[in-house]
């Protein structure tokens, strides 16, 4: 039987934010309390930041809480502020960038995949290892790089 919490905002399944590229993330509802139907995650971030051009074999939601972002879900970039709600549906190319000062979303992962395992080994390097070395991965834990990250032009 599942056990229901309460997690406050900067709290999360690990002991401190887990460090994905330089963004804070808190894991909030892991795949073990949901039998792997999905993972949620607090993210916060900082102007420029974001991941590089990927894609997964599961469902991506987005909900911005603060800021402004530009994401790229296949080949159209559209823009999403606070309050905007982004789908991406499995197998799609996407990438997002934050243009404002801050950003801030609440994100989902269904099924939950091998994400969780991914922020984990991202966290696990005290400074970020060769490109390639990120890139290789991102490809084991299910998460492919295809492209760069992407720019406000």
């Amino acid at each position: 039987m599942q056990t229901a919490f309460v997690l406050n905002l900067k709290e999360g399944q690990t002991e401190k934010a887990l460090n994905v590229l330089g963004m804070p993330t808190y894991l909030k509802v892991s795949a073990k309390d949901t039998n792997g139907q999905f993972s949620l995650y607090y993210g916060e971030y900082k102007k420029k930041q974001g991941p590089p051009l990927h894609q997964h074999d599961l469902d991506e939601f987005f909900y911005v809480t603060e800021g402004e972002f530009l994401f790229q879900l296949g080949d159209k970039k559209v823009k999403a502020i606070a309050g905007s709600t982004i789908f991406i549906p499995r197998m799609m190319p996407h990438t997002f960038l934050v243009i404002s000062e801050v950003g801030k979303t609440l994100f989902m992962l269904s099924p939950s995949g091998k994400v969780e395992q991914l922020f984990e080994k991202f966290d696990s390097y005290v400074t970020l290892p060769p490109v390639e070395e990120l890139v290789g991965v991102m490809a084991e834990h299910g998460s492919p790089v295809l492209g760069p990250q992407i720019t406000e032009d």
